[in-house]
């Protein structure tokens, strides 16, 4: 029930007007330097959620592989060879020419992943130095060699925090296997 108003019909009402409604204010801005703002930080949000999906998409084998270590029991005598497994495809993940690597070289190509800290040396941040990795590679081979069950857990354990904490973007590979040096030789010159 909607009421309508009429204009008072007096005679000393007669010469008003209706006030006259201004026009809503919008929220919008009006200088170019906000507008400019407003540009700059959608670039950077964009930029901000490119990284952070980028960091999920180049971590993802991380947690696919710390959810293979979780599951594994250290009561169950296979379950270094898993580990081994697992890791051994992370490093192929990392760095397809680590598929050939085995005992001595794969130790120290996953000690290579480990961050190094500036004032300590490379040997004392490496998490598979001592004798247990090295039983942890003669298990694989040798089936008398069998590793108990602190050391089954020792070694998954470890191969957890290595996960959690290598990084392969900065790794300096070494050379796990000798090579020969081969010196350049300056143009111009031939093979003799």
């Amino acid at each position: 029930m909607a009421v309508e108003h009429t204009p008072p019909s007096t005679y000393i009402l007669r010469e008003l007007h209706d006030v006259a409604i201004p026009d809503s204010v919008t929220w919008a801005p009006q200088t170019i330097g906000w507008k400019i703002l407003g540009v700059i930080l959608l670039l950077v949000a964009i930029y901000l959620a490119y990284r952070l999906a980028q960091k999920w998409w180049n971590n993802r084998y991380r947690k696919e592989a710390l959810q293979e270590l979780m599951i594994l029991d250290a009561r169950d005598k296979n379950s270094t060879e898993r580990t081994f497994k697992v890791l051994k495809v992370v490093l192929r993940y990392l760095d397809s020419s680590n598929a050939k690597l085995f005992g001595q070289a794969y130790v120290n190509r996953l000690n290579a992943y480990l961050p190094v800290s500036a004032n300590t040396s490379e040997n004392s941040n490496a998490f598979f130095a001592d004798e247990v990795s090295e039983l942890w590679m003669q298990s694989l081979i040798d089936p008398n060699v069998r590793l108990s069950f602190e050391q089954r857990l020792e070694v998954i354990q470890t191969a957890m925090m290595w996960l959690k904490l290598h990084k392969p973007d900065l790794q300096a590979k070494p050379d796990v296997q000798a090579k020969p040096d081969v010196q350049a030789k300056p143009e111009g010159q031939d093979n003799v």
